[in-house]
């Protein structure tokens, strides 16, 4: 699976192709999905039964339902202060870019969506099409074996990081953090 982290390329990519959607919200909404993995750890650590990567947030209706809420609210309360504060960024230049708004609505659903599709693309079991179907959506694994695939995307998802980290890094230390985590 590409570790959620190196969700980050499409983020970046979709911001550079159009200015107007935020930065923070394509973020924050190609994270999102793998909350239900956390989630579903932090129920085993507790002692239930956890429970597995699926319809919640890693299908198109849990996606634009569940994930579109939680990925607008995080964005709009938890990252101002929480990267501010870790990245050392003017909190009002962050919350700037973090303001409800449609294009946020939209920069959110963009990553969400995006998140869902590239898991389709690789995983073991794919719920995209739930409610309407309950079985795993294969079409889209690469080579037909989701482990070849998982390794392919995870070493192309890691070579874009790469690729954005050396880009930014070109342009110049200063700014750095805002500019690939604001926009």
């Amino acid at each position: 699976m590409v570790l959620t982290p190196f969700h980050y390329p499409l983020a970046y990519l979709f911001h550079k192709a159009h200015q107007k959607l935020s930065l923070p919200a394509l973020i924050v909404g190609s994270f999102v999905p793998d909350l239900e993995t956390v989630l579903g750890t932090v129920l085993l650590l507790i002692g239930g039964d956890g429970f597995r990567r699926g319809v919640l947030l890693h299908s198109l209706f849990g996606a634009v339902t569940i994930g579109l809420v939680v990925a607008v609210a995080l964005t709009v309360y938890l990252y101002p202060p929480v990267v501010s504060y870790v990245f050392r960024i003017d909190r009002e230049a962050v919350a700037a870019k973090c303001r409800f708004s449609v294009g946020l609505v939209a920069s959110c659903l963009i990553g969400i969506v995006a998140h869902v599709f590239v898991d389709t693309l690789h995983h073991e079991f794919n719920p995209l099409l739930f409610p309407f179907s309950v079985s795993s959506f294969d079409a889209l694994v690469l080579f037909g074996d989701w482990t070849q695939a998982t390794i392919v995307m995870q070493v192309v998802f890691v070579a874009l990081s790469l690729g954005v980290l050396v880009y930014e890094l070109y342009r110049g230390t200063d700014g750095f953090w805002k500019r690939v985590l604001v926009g």
